[in-house]
């Protein structure tokens, strides 16, 4: 009770300062967090304090008066309040009463051009909340609030205004049209929507009637910048607002009404005759698709009173195809690419109301297949090589795929594919270089990439085949100039008269870089997101050759090695020749011969991106050679790149490349055949440890533990370094500052756990009954007491390195969520493990393990005040301080200047010191984590491990109290007023006086 009356004391005093004349606050951060705090289900109780009402009607007092008394942003804020008061049902009335929905809209229309866009954000959330009740769609049909939703659903305003204006205006639409049935509204709010288009497409003034009776009134104005502005908004929002009736799934009176009395079709159409403004065009031709859509589901698919075949999608197929034929006729191919993307959009958003197959003119087909023809056309017009090798008949795959292509087309289809060919080529066989160019060719990939996540399979592998093509046709220009050896691995024989095949330009796009990394690019990220393989696009196995000739021959720039590079990764991941399925010893024949060289090259790159994807790649290839192909580890020794790697791990100057460089020692360290015959003779353990203490860089070293982990896991560490290893792992739990390398090293702790429990007998978390003894050499029968002398053996071996006051350090100070998580985590394992047994006894089994407490245990010695001081003394008697002190003394007497100058720097930098060349840790680091099992026990017996967790994470998020934030806000604001005042002081301090200077 008291925290609430203090809350809302503070409140109150904030809202008053918030009113206050010249009120400041320069960090607009604290209205928002006020904005959520205040929205949260737990404080909507302050909402409802008399204040609040009365300071919102205040408020609007002021700025109703005088728009500039407040601060814009304290009108944005009082707007969201009035949106949370709305919410309850109850305060409805009460903002009734005080006028307070009346007045606000009443400000809202007379000052909109003047407003922020947060006021305007506010506002239409107002209205969104009060649109839920039906007194509210009443208070909106009275006070014509559409109006101001259309004026902020223009292109003028913010891109968070206008989506959200856009989406009340619809939701209103919806509700009056089909919910309360009201058509007048529902036509008033068309009718002023299409007002721009009406009042642009029609003149009112001089009609004349022809003889039939019809008004003629078309209003033609070609290109006017000022039209297509006007227009281009309206249009937008008809677009949008067709689109959004896609969505229902109910039937709505909207499309019939815009067709009916709007004569929305026609009206398109004339504003698309009347630009050849290809941007305006796109808009335009948009609305019309979005109407074709709406029409097609709601007075069709939805209509109950439909006599058609559900099939019988022919109107529908002609309007589509007018599109197309339309930009065609236009020669405007970006807006061909566009309608294709735009009509697949739409077609998914169907889902499963329109049939998998419809008829159009009495052809069955399946209309995403048609939209993909025409994504692909650009691309299947610049196949020269394949035409070749058809002529040739050494292409059965590609007439394979083009008869593939002729068969899911209709007749329309064909007939608008050859239109295009007409355009793109010139009689003369000669490419159109204004319509068939390369930027519209990679138009092309990447609107097919913006179609992932709703393409089928079948289209999937459609486009992918043609892909690879267009790869293909990428090593036949490169190969065109060069006479290829018999026993080169590539196998791409072409002769000399690549240029002439028809048609004679289109190599200029084959060519062109932007459109090769479109086509890799499109590659990998369809063979991936559908997991293609040979199976389903047999022409997937020539991809690693293509791409290693690519590699090695073309001169590509470091955008497409890298994604040349991830394909390649991506094809040996997936899918390999049917050869190498086979698990053959052998790679003799297949392009991965060719690859080794490749990759070497590449880890010497001059760019970081390449060598950093080189990487992965060999890491790759060493992930798969241990189990799924062996051949690929004869592979890694004989082009010599485990020793390369490692150089690249030490010297490479880039820290995400050293990285990599570990992560791929990783998957090699664990490959029998790599150790042995490169690995094994190189200091690797000494130069991980090295690392661990002097990288600099986190991401290396979180990268090198797990390499180190991987070593130790599949490898003997020498017994020298013992004692270092886990010294270092403390240090990188206590010492290091990044999370990451942090989480790694616990990992680490918690894998020896696991090997000393694996070598005391444990299989799969239990003792079995029997087990053999490597002291003993024999089988021995575990029994209860045995069992717990082989848990104390592992916990008395841990303790002896640290590991438990590390643990209850990493408690006390740790701050980072992650770590605390993992460290909690093993903690509560070790107790559920330990708690099966008697632990007590398991302690006292421990404590006889390990030596004395006074033999192990280094404490500091302190001296009491009545305590002497002994010194050691030397043969002659002389103390040894007091002899030094002398020597120091006489060399400060004999020595120069500049020889005190440079012992001095010497000694502070460090110069020639032994520390500067120390590589590793203090062996007896972990001795300073000396604490026994049983200290350990009841340390941690007292710390609740689970809001330990929740309060960092609170921290770490930043959860602070709504009474902290409202402390935070008036600092806040005293400080800025402060401020001010000082600067005011600033400006009206007297100068000097130059006339008496």
């Amino acid at each position: 009770m008291q925290k609430q009356e203090e809350i809302t004391s503070r409140l109150k005093q904030i809202f008053d300062l918030f009113l206050r004349e010249n009120f400041l606050m320069t960090d607009n951060v604290y209205f928002e967090k006020l904005i959520s705090h205040l929205q949260a289900k737990e404080n909507a109780s302050l909402l409802q304090a008399p204040f609040v009402i009365e300071w919102v009607d205040k408020c609007l007092t002021l700025i109703t008066s005088d728009f500039h008394k407040v601060h814009p942003k304290v009108i944005s804020f009082m707007l969201n309040i009035i949106g949370f008061m709305a919410s309850n049902e109850w305060m409805i009335l009460r903002l009734r009463e005080l006028d307070i929905m009346h007045r606000m809209m009443s400000f809202m229309q007379a000052n909109e051009q003047q407003f922020s866009p947060s006021i305007k954000l506010s506002c239409i959330r107002v209205m969104k909340v009060i649109s839920n009740y039906s007194i509210g769609l009443a208070f909106q049909r009275m006070n014509r609030t559409w109006s101001v939703l259309i004026q902020y659903s223009s292109n003028e305003h913010t891109l968070y205004v206008v989506r959200e204006a856009r989406q009340l205006l619809f939701e209103m639409l919806y509700k009056f049209c089909d919910k309360m049935q009201d058509e007048a509204v529902t036509l008033e709010i068309l009718s002023e929507i299409m007002k721009p288009i009406q009042d642009n497409v029609y003149i009112t003034d001089n009609i004349n009637v022809n003889a039939s009776g019809e008004e003629e009134r078309i209003h033609v104005n070609v290109d006017d910048n000022e039209l297509l502005h006007k227009v281009t908004s309206a249009v937008d929002l008809l677009s949008y607002i067709l689109q959004q009736t896609l969505v229902s799934e109910e039937r709505t009176k909207i499309v019939s009404l815009l067709r009916d009395h709007n004569n929305i079709e026609l009206n398109i159409w004339k504003l698309v005759e009347m630009t050849h403004n290809t941007y305006f065009t796109e808009k335009m031709l948009s609305a019309l698709c979005s109407y074709h859509f709406a029409l097609l589901l709601h007075e069709k698919i939805l209509n109950p009173d439909c006599t058609e075949p559900p099939e019988q999608f022919t109107e529908f197929g002609l309007s589509f195809f007018n599109l197309i034929k339309f930009c065609i006729q236009r020669s405007d191919g970006i807006n061909f690419v566009k309608m294709a993307v735009l009509h697949h959009i739409l077609w998914k958003k169907l889902g499963s109301r329109a049939p998998k197959e419809i008829i159009i003119q009495d052809e069955r087909v399946v209309f995403e297949n048609q939209l993909i023809c025409f994504h692909l056309l650009p691309l299947l017009f610049s196949m020269k090589f394949a035409k070749k090798m058809a002529d040739e008949s050494k292409s059965e795959l590609f007439d394979t795929y083009i008869m593939k292509l002729l068969v899911m087309s209709c007749e329309q289809t064909l007939r608008l594919c050859y239109s295009v060919r007409d355009a793109f080529i010139t009689p003369e066989g000669n490419t159109n270089g204004s319509l068939f160019t390369a930027e519209l060719a990679r138009k092309c990939v990447h609107s097919i990439l913006s179609l992932e996540h709703i393409m089928d399979r079948e289209q999937a592998i459609t486009v992918c085949q043609a892909l690879l093509y267009a790869l293909r046709e990428v090593v036949a220009l490169s190969d065109a100039s060069k006479s290829m050896h018999p026993e080169d691995c590539h196998g791409a024989s072409t002769s000399n008269n690549y240029y002439d095949i028809y048609p004679r330009g289109a190599d200029a796009i084959v060519n062109d870089p932007r459109v090769l990394h479109s086509v890799i690019v499109g590659l990998r990220t369809l063979i991936e997101r559908f997991k293609i393989t040979w199976k389903e696009s047999v022409e997937t196995i020539g991809l690693v050759n293509c791409l290693a000739y690519v590699l090695e021959n073309c001169n590509m720039d470091a955008t497409c090695t890298v994604q040349a590079l991830k394909l390649v990764q991506l094809s040996v991941e997936h899918f390999l020749s049917p050869n190498m399925a086979l698990l053959v010893d052998n790679l003799q024949g297949s392009a991965l011969v060719c690859l080794g060289p490749i990759i070497v090259k590449r880890m010497h790159d001059t760019t970081w991106e390449v060598r950093d994807s080189a990487l992965e790649l060999a890491a790759s290839i060493a992930s798969i050679s241990r189990i799924k192909f062996p051949a690929f580890q004869r592979f890694l020794i004989d082009v010599k790149i485990p020793p390369i790697v490692y150089e690249m791990a030490k010297h490479d100057s880039d820290p995400y490349v050293r990285a990599s460089a570990y992560k791929c020692l990783s998957e090699m360290v664990s490959i029998n055949s790599i150790w042995e015959d490169g690995l094994s003779q190189l200091d690797l353990v000494d130069h991980l440890l090295f690392v661990l203490y002097r990288e600099h860089e986190d991401i290396v070293r979180a990268e090198a533990i797990l390499t180190l982990g991987k070593i130790y896991d599949h490898r003997k560490i020498p017994s020298k370094y013992k004692n270092t290893l886990f010294s270092t792992l403390n240090f990188c739990v206590i010492g290091d500052h990044h999370w990451e390398v942090k989480v790694n090293a616990l990992c680490f702790w918690r894998m020896e756990f696991h090997r000393q429990l694996k070598n005391q007998g444990m299989i799969d978390g239990v003792f079995p009954s029997v087990t053999f003894s490597k002291e003993h050499k024999k089988i021995v029968t575990l029994t209860d007491r045995e069992i717990k002398l082989r848990i104390a053996k592992v916990l008395a071996e841990i303790q002896q390195y640290g590991y438990y006051g590390m643990m209850l350090k990493c408690l006390r100070e740790e701050y980072a969520p992650e770590v605390l998580r993992i460290l909690v985590a093993g903690i509560k394992m070790m107790n559920e493990k330990l708690n099966k047994y008697d632990f007590e006894i398991i302690l006292s089994h421990i404590e006889s393990l390990t030596p004395s407490a006074e033999n192990t245990k280094t404490c500091p010695v302190f001296n009491k005040p009545g305590q002497q001081v002994s010194v050691d003394l030397d043969e002659d008697g002389t103390s040894i301080n007091e002899r030094q002190s002398n020597d120091v003394i006489e060399s400060i007497l004999n020595a120069q200047d500049m020889q005190l100058l440079e012992k001095t720097f010497e000694s502070q930098m460090q110069i020639n010191h032994a520390d500067t060349q120390k590589r590793h840790i203090d062996e007896f680091y972990y001795k300073q984590f000396a604490v026994s099992v049983r200290e350990w026990k009841e340390e941690v017996g007292k710390i609740d491990l689970d809001r330990l967790v929740v309060q960092q994470e609170e921290w770490f998020d930043c959860k602070d109290n709504l009474v902290c934030l409202l402390d935070d806000i008036l600092n806040a604001i005293q400080r800025d007023a402060n401020n001010e005042i000082s600067d005011c002081l600033q400006l009206k301090r007297p100068g000097p006086d130059l006339d008496d200077s």
